[in-house]
């Protein structure tokens, strides 16, 4: 992620930075410690060395070294600085989660679900700067080629991304909608330099997303990746990376700030495309014969 002066993203703070800088080369425990401070960043804040232990499945000496390894001291240290960095936020899907563990039958309405993707998009804003969202949009832009890759649910978000961009874009396909990971891989065999792989990874990341970006990386074509934070494997592939936060205290994981950045990546790709209006206006008129518009304010009856 770009630095900045004025950078205020989460992952910005400096013990944030070197956790980052750090984790693909710690130890299993301390890897376990590290990932979970990267995804939860502001519930680690709150928690004792016990209580970070509990969460990582370690122990409380695992946490206590991995301060070591940020030359902080101890945990002491790495929590007051964790601390000093994130005071300010609060977790509201941790709240709820906390919430519902109290009520009787777990209830969880519309409210709840508003209050979790709510919390998950205030969480996107902190976590991405401007720079790299427009370092993705000048890509998307600029490619010969995009090619859209997700496995797992995100294969639904790939899609989704393909026919929202394809208009607006010299050629984006989504290559892992049929046939599975073998006719991705085939798909993507004709990648190049000019070309762009955007590939969208949630928790537990996809090995076969993983192993094509690497592909791609090696065929010299830029990789950009929307994951969940930079524990992320994928963050080591791509050359840009914007985070999604999914967490959420029913679901497995939220798809909500995901939809959000490719909604606004596609806005960003319009608002650099000259022919935008003209393409959107021709896009809605193709398609008016195959829709049904009420006349004054009346139906038809099927």
């Amino acid at each position: 992620m770009p630095s900045s002066s004025k950078d205020t993203t989460i992952y910005a703070a400096p013990v944030m930075r070197k956790l980052t800088e750090i984790v693909a080369e710690l130890p299993p425990s301390l890897r376990k410690v590290a990932d979970f401070i990267l995804r939860h960043p502001l519930k680690a804040a709150t928690l004792t060395i016990e209580e970070m232990a509990h969460e990582t499945l370690t122990s409380p000496a695992a946490v206590n070294r991995l301060a070591k390894a940020l030359d902080l001291g101890g945990y002491s240290g790495m929590k007051a600085e964790l601390v000093a960095t994130l005071q300010q936020m609060v977790s509201p899907v941790d709240k709820l989660r906390n919430e519902l563990a109290l009520r009787p039958g777990g209830a969880f309405g519309l409210h709840e679900q508003l209050q979790s993707a709510s919390s998950n998009l205030a969480t996107a804003t902190t976590s991405n700067h401007a720079d790299s969202f427009d370092a993705f949009i000048s890509r998307l832009t600029t490619a010969r080629k995009i090619y859209i890759l997700g496995f797992g649910n995100s294969v639904y978000l790939a899609g989704l991304a393909a026919a929202t961009l394809m208009p607006f874009c010299a050629d984006a396909t989504a290559i892992s909608m049929e046939g599975g990971n073998e006719n991705a891989a085939y798909r993507l065999a004709a990648i190049t330099d000019q070309d762009v792989l955007l590939a969208i990874s949630l928790p537990r990341y996809s090995l076969d997303t993983l192993q094509l970006a690497r592909f791609a990386n090696e065929r010299g074509a830029t990789v950009l990746a929307i994951t969940d934070s930079p524990a992320s494997p994928l963050t080591a592939i791509a050359e840009h990376t914007l985070f999604a936060p999914c967490d959420h205290p029913v679901l497995t994981s939220s798809n909500i700030a995901v939809l959000a950045l490719i909604e606004g990546l596609v806005a960003g790709v319009m608002a650099r495309n000259e022919k935008a209006v003209k393409l959107a206006t021709e896009l809605t008129e193709s398609v008016m014969s195959y829709l049904h518009i009420p006349s004054h304010g009346k139906s038809l009856k099927k």
